[in-house]
């Protein structure tokens, strides 16, 4: 019983982060258009929770005390980058009533405002060998948390992740690579020298773009990683994959621009 309940959570936490794990956190409020417009997810969680599109902050904030409406206002809260809401946020992580799933959510809302109190509580969560996180998918997607908040410790848990005979696995490893990303720390090479491999061997044509993206992502951090970049463009702009290669020649074209004004 406790197995099959067990398996219905990862599941649903496995799509949450498929579907939801985007990068939020790249701005903060001081950057947020003063003409906000909801984008497709944005306004489902809207909807679900009952809210115009032009709701004030503070109304989404105060849905955080509410324990049904809590998951899809941290969500929101999230995308509209209320920074505002941290000290609702580390309530709600420090207290011992919040289901480990919430307290996630409330790390990453955490992390996202650059704050790193709920650092500790969550690495001794995802170190435990008896503990939940160990033995699920969950443990790729808090080490890329750490790794975001700047704790790389967790590497070989994504690393690891990369050969999985499970797509999703595979896709989550892809995914969370990308917050590996530091100018001097060697595991930038390693994980570069990863999404490199996906990107030009990965018979799965959107892993391959979803490495790319990664090393997109690490290159904003690490500039000289742009020429991986580049090489894996090179690599399927003749891709088979439509979809795959219209990306590719898109970037390329971008990137050339760029370097012909260098």
């Amino acid at each position: 019983m406790f197995t099959r309940v067990l398996n219905k959570m990862i599941v649903c936490f496995v799509l949450c982060a498929l579907l939801t794990n985007i990068s939020m956190a790249d701005t903060d409020d001081a950057n947020r258009p003063q003409a906000h417009r909801p984008g497709i997810i944005e306004k489902a969680l809207l909807r679900e929770l009952g809210l115009a599109e032009d709701v004030n902050d503070s109304v989404i904030v105060q849905l955080l005390d509410i324990p049904d409406k809590r998951g899809n206002a941290i969500s929101l809260i999230r995308y509209r980058k209320i920074s505002s809401a941290t000290p609702n946020l580390l309530q709600i992580f420090n207290d011992s009533k919040t289901s480990f799933f919430k307290k996630l959510s409330a790390a990453k809302a955490l992390c996202d405002f650059g704050n790193k109190e709920w650092m500790p509580t969550i690495k001794a969560l995802s170190t435990d060998p008896n503990g939940l996180i160990s033995r699920t998918p969950i443990n790729i997607d808090v080490a890329g948390l750490l790794a975001r908040a700047g704790d790389y410790s967790q590497f070989e848990v994504v690393a690891n992740s990369i050969s999985d005979s499970r797509d999703y696995i595979r896709s989550m490893a892809v995914h969370e690579l990308r917050n590996f990303g530091h100018k001097t720390d060697p595991v930038t090479n390693s994980a570069v020298e990863l999404l490199t491999s996906v990107a030009t061997s990965d018979p799965i044509p959107r892993m391959r773009e979803r490495a790319i993206r990664s090393l997109e992502k690490i290159a904003k951090t690490k500039p000289e990683v742009t020429s991986k970049v580049i090489d894996a463009l090179e690599a399927n702009v003749d891709s088979p994959d439509k979809n795959l290669q219209i990306v590719c020649r898109v970037k390329l074209k971008s990137y050339g621009r760029e370097l012909k004004k260098d």
